[in-house]
């Protein structure tokens, strides 16, 4: 009887450590695969466009293009990637910055959308993506909590890539 009181203790133990890694695995970025696509943005200049891509379950790639007649003007590079248990936003803005990126911690994340922050930052300090439909993100940067008043809006469209 005693032998398998213990058996029953210890697969029982074995069960809740497997159910506690399971729970303690890390997050990876397929959590924010809503952003897989091209999006778009059209203005009276022109049209701002985003794309994305998973590379694998740490990073995604982006970039950002102003698009103005036949004219594609590279605005900049983008990535999300996981570093130890944190998400960071890395933007690589051409022409500012020396060229250098800029990360962003993310603060908040969901299936929809995110924030990501940077104090320190000049300008933006957030960065925030809320997936308003499948078809559909808005965007935008601000000053934070120094400089609410600072802010612009991204609206974009799921663009359809015909073949």
């Amino acid at each position: 009887m005693k032998k398998s009181i213990s058996a029953v203790l210890i697969f029982a133990t074995m069960l809740a450590g497997c159910s506690q890694v399971k729970k303690n695995k890390p997050e990876t970025v397929n959590r924010l695969n809503w952003l897989n696509g091209s999006w778009a943005m059209k203005t009276d200049e022109g049209t701002v466009t985003e794309q994305w891509k998973p590379v694998n379950d740490s990073l995604m790639e982006g970039s950002s293009d102003f698009v103005k007649g036949d004219s594609v003007i590279p605005f900049e590079t983008i990535k999300i990637f996981r570093r130890d248990t944190s998400f960071y936003y890395e933007a690589k803005a051409a022409g500012q910055n020396n060229e250098q990126p800029v990360e962003f911690i993310l603060t908040a994340y969901s299936d929809t959308g995110f924030v990501a922050e940077n104090p320190q930052h000049d300008f933006p300090k957030r960065i925030s993506y809320k997936l308003v439909n499948k078809d559909s993100i808005h965007a935008f940067v601000d000053g934070g909590i120094s400089m609410p008043d600072k802010r612009a809006d991204f609206y974009y469209a799921r663009r359809k890539i015909s073949n």
